[in-house]
C-alpha cells in the first residue's frame, strides 16, 4: 500500500514506552481540545473485542469532523481471535475516524495484528535513548521545568538512574521541588535521587577505573541507604565483570559493540556502556579482580563473612576494601 494510502491507523510502541505514552497522550489531549470529549472512545486492551471495534468505527462522530478512538495494550492483553477480526476491520476505517493503539511493551510482531498494522497504517517505534541522546533528554525535561542543570549533573543522573524514562522523569520531579528553585548539584542528586542498583554499577565501575574511591564508597553507601541489598549488590558486581571479560575478549578480536551484544545476548545499552569501560582494564586487572570477587563469594560459603537479614556491616566491609584493591591495584 501506498504511503498515501495508508489507513487514519496508528501504533505508538517500543522500548522506550515512556515516550511512546507521552505522544500518545499528547494525541489525545490536541484531539479532545479540538473535537471535545463526545467523540473520543477510551478502551483498555482487556476489555474491547470485535464487535465494540466494529460500532466504534462504523458510527459518525457526534456534531464533529473527527472521532477518536484511543486503544491501550491491546496487542499484549487482547484476545488473539479478537484481534485477527480487528485486523480485517482496519481496511475499513474511514479518513473521519483515529485510530490509536498504545503499547507499554513491544508488541509481538508476529501477531496478525501487528503486520496489519505496518501494512496499512502508521507504526511509530521508540527506541531507547542511550549516551548523548539521554542526555539531552534529561536536559530538555530541565529546561521545561525552568530549572538549572549542567552538564556533570545531567550525566552523573542518566548514570545512576539509568535509561528508563519513567524513572527518570520521576526523579527530576523530585528533584526540581528539593530544589526550589536553585540550580541542580551533585550533592542535590546523591541526597535524593532513588539510583538503579545496575546503573549504580556501572558509576561504580567508572569511578573504580578513574581511581575516585572516595566517590565509589560514596556511591555505594548511596545505594544501601537507599534500600538496597548489599549482596545483590555484590552479585551485580560479579555479573558486570563477568560481562566485560567476554566484551573484552570479544572486542580484541574486532568485533563491534553491536555484533557482540547479539552473541554474549546482552542488551546493546549494557554492552555500549561496557565496551567504554573495558579500555581501562587489562586481562591482568580483570583476572585479579575476578579472584578478589570469588574470595568474597567464598567468604559466604565457609562463613568467614557473616551476613544476616539486620546486619550486613562484614560484607560492606569486603565490598569497601575490594574498591580500594581495584584503585590501588
Amino acid at each position: 500500500m501506498e504511503k498515501d494510502n495508508l489507513k487514519p491507523v496508528y501504533l505508538f510502541c517500543g522500548e522506550d514506552s515512556f515516550s511512546a505514552y507521552e505522544k500518545a497522550m499528547l494525541w489525545k489531549e490536541k484531539f479532545v481540545e479540538k473535537y471535545g470529549d463526545l467523540n473520543t472512545l477510551i478502551y483498555r486492551g482487556d476489555e474491547l473485542n470485535a464487535n465494540l471495534f466494529q460500532s466504534a468505527i462504523e458510527s459518525f462522530p457526534f456534531l464533529s469532523d473527527k472521532k477518536l478512538i484511543f486503544i491501550y495494550d491491546f496487542l499484549k492483553e487482547g484476545d488473539l481471535e479478537e484481534q485477527k477480526k480487528i485486523a480485517d476491520f482496519l481496511d475499513k476505517v474511514e479518513d473521519h475516524i483515529i485510530v490509536l493503539f498504545w503499547e507499554h511493551n513491544k508488541p509481538d510482531a508476529r501477531t496478525s495484528l501487528y503486520k496489519k498494522l505496518v501494512k496499512v497504517g502508521n507504526v511509530e517505534l521508540f527506541d531507547l535513548k542511550i549516551g548523548a541522546q539521554l542526555d539531552q533528554w534529561i536536559k530538555e525535561r530541565f529546561k521545561q521545568k525552568l530549572v538549572t542543570v549542567g552538564n556533570e549533573e545531567i550525566k552523573l543522573l542518566g548514570e545512576l538512574v539509568g535509561n528508563n524514562l519513567w524513572n527518570l522523569n520521576n526523579e527530576i520531579n523530585k528533584l526540581c521541588l528539593y530544589a526550589g528553585g536553585k540550580e541542580i548539584s551533585r550533592e542535590m542528586i546523591f541526597d535524593v535521587v532513588s539510583t538503579n542498583p545496575s546503573s549504580s554499577v556501572f558509576k561504580l565501575i567508572d569511578l573504580l577505573s578513574e581511581k575516585k574511591i572516595k566517590e565509589a564508597i560514596m556511591t555505594l553507601e548511596t545505594l544501601i541507604a537507599s534500600g538496597e541489598e548489599s549482596v545483590a549488590i555484590f552479585y551485580m558486581l560479579v555479573r558486570h565483570f563477568r560481562i566485560m571479560s567476554e566484551v573484552k575478549d570479544l572486542k580484541e578480536k574486532d568485533y563491534k559493540a553491536g555484533e557482540i551484544a547479539k552473541i554474549i545476548k546482552e542488551h546493546p545499552f549494557v554492552v555500549n556502556k561496557i565496551f567504554g569501560q573495558v579500555k581501562n582494564f587489562d586481562n591482568h586487572k580483570l583476572q585479579a579482580i575476578y579472584g578478589e570477587l570469588l574470595n568474597i563469594d567464598s567468604g559466604f560459603k565457609t562463613g568467614r563473612i557473616r551476613i544476616s537479614t539486620n546486619d550486613d556491616v562484614e560484607l560492606v566491609r569486603e565490598l569497601e576494601v575490594f574498591m580500594t584493591k581495584v584503585c590501588l591495584g
